[in-house]
């Protein structure tokens, strides 16, 4: 077990390997004998070292699986490592799957090593990564700034550069709210994509799980494998004719906007559609449907956590102030607010906003939808946990009110570094976008992110790519 206390406010500094490789390249080199998958698992623990105690991304490391793993890779012939597609990887887990779950166990079959369980919140129920438990989970951008949540140790453990490959879960924006707040690349796939097998029935069917990692080529190396489906790995060009919608209007409204999209995450939008215009891809401006029902979201959101809650037989009394609150109001308000509870107001609200987004999108000849990842830097890196619900519900809206929509829909989406701004203290943060698309456009998403990112990753600054 690693030390988890929460640690005092300290100045600012980031927390930043050198890059690492990435998983495509480090599970080359050890199928080609260059490296042995042991030696590679040592270095990422030396890594997790020197970094872990400042982050909080891990709460527990796996050395004695992690060491078998790569010794079983070792052991085998070269040509035998020469089918795994991913020999030697040091990978991260969040601490909501276990290895045997079938989200992990392809990955481990694959040829993957694993280093360790990664912070979630209570419940996976905020954007914000932080509980008594485990302390603060720090962005490695800007350590004063949160992970983000809710697979925030996931997020912080590949940007952070202790390992190059994670996997998280995503129930209303759980893997892209952190890898858009830490700059790295995700991607939650549509239903049954993955072998999904989460708490609450995967959170009343809005949840999935996939990948997170540094770049567009590993993570759809490791959704090839947790759906079991090879091609995904070969990112192709952009099917043609594909047409793309901005829309960068807030998507929380109630009259007027009740969620602020600030000028950078704007300005990455608007970047990533120059860079798929230059190559000759349309994007038109389109506004983005919002729901008819001002506090579906809520709903979901909030007996979602509910149905997990009573599936891990969690009592009101073992819950943080601010998710006792939450898992209340799915119990009670909100209590037919889950998916799978037939005609209910809540699942006709779904039903009304996929139809009104499936018509703006034909209305505008568009076959997927490019928003920005974020509408702010993620909040502070602070104890949230200890805060009121009213508190973490605001700091989590405010920055991430762009992701929910592909949950509550059952749609895939991608998020992508694209841009940068600064933070308070003056360190460079990537900005991202987000990509979302209809059942089934899992690798559409994936080549129109490899366009954004072939196009951005020659212009990131050395301290984007590794202060130290």
């Amino acid at each position: 077990m690693i030390a988890t206390g929460a640690h005092p406010r300290r100045r600012t500094i980031g927390a930043v390997t050198t890059d690492p490789s990435s998983a495509t390249a480090t599970a080359e080199a050890v199928r080609t004998g260059v490296t042995g998958a042991l030696e590679t698992l040592d270095a990422a623990f030396d890594r997790v070292d020197d970094l872990n105690p400042s982050l909080r991304a891990f709460t527990t490391l796996l050395r004695a699986d992690g060491r078998a793993a790569g010794a079983a890779v070792d052991a085998r012939t070269r040509e035998a490592r020469a089918r795994l597609p991913l020999a030697g990887v040091p990978l991260a887990i969040k601490s909501t799957v276990t290895l045997d779950n079938p989200v992990v166990a392809p990955l481990l079959a694959a040829g993957a090593v694993p280093v360790g369980v990664t912070a979630a919140p209570q419940l996976c129920t905020w954007g914000m990564t932080d509980s008594d438990a485990h302390g603060i989970t720090r962005n490695p951008r800007d350590t004063a700034l949160s992970a983000g949540g809710s697979s925030g140790g996931s997020a912080a453990a590949v940007a952070s550069g202790m390992v190059p490959l994670a996997v998280g879960d995503d129930g209303m924006g759980s893997l892209r709210i952190p890898a858009a707040a830490c700059g790295i690349v995700t991607i939650k796939p549509g239903p049954g994509v993955v072998p999904t097998r989460l708490s609450g029935d995967n959170w009343g069917g809005l949840a999935e799980s996939g990948p997170l990692a540094r770049t567009v080529g590993d993570v759809a190396l490791a959704l090839s494998v947790m759906a079991g489906r090879p091609e995904l790995a070969s990112i192709g060009p952009v099917p043609g004719g594909t047409r793309v919608g901005l829309s960068v209007a807030s998507p929380i409204r109630l009259g007027r906007d009740l969620v602020r999209v600030h000028a950078p995450w704007v300005r990455a939008a608007r970047e990533a559609v120059s860079l798929l215009r230059a190559e000759d891809l349309v994007v038109v401006d389109t506004s983005l449907p919002s729901p008819r029902d001002p506090v579906l979201y809520l709903a979901r959101w909030t007996s979602a956590v509910a149905r997990a809650a009573e599936e891990e037989n969690l009592p009101l009394s073992a819950m943080e102030r601010r998710t006792r609150h939450h898992a209340l109001l799915g119990r009670t308000v909100f209590r037919r607010g889950g998916a799978g509870d037939g005609d209910t107001r809540w699942n006709r609200g779904v039903r009304a906003l996929r139809a009104d987004v499936e018509r703006a999108m034909d209305s505008a000849g568009v076959d997927v939808w490019l928003t920005p990842a974020l509408a702010d830097v993620p909040p502070e890196a602070t104890d949230w946990h200890r805060r009121s619900w009213g508190r973490s519900l605001w700091a989590s809206m405010r920055f991430s009110p762009f992701t929910p929509l592909a949950n509550v829909l059952g749609w895939p989406a991608v998020s992508v570094p694209c841009g940068s701004t600064t933070t308070q203290a003056g360190r460079p943060l990537p900005t991202s976008v987000q990509l979302v698309g209809r059942p089934g456009s899992e690798a559409t998403l994936l080549a129109l992110a490899a366009v954004i990112e072939r196009a951005t990753v020659s212009e990131r600054t050395p301290g984007e790519a590794g202060a130290s």
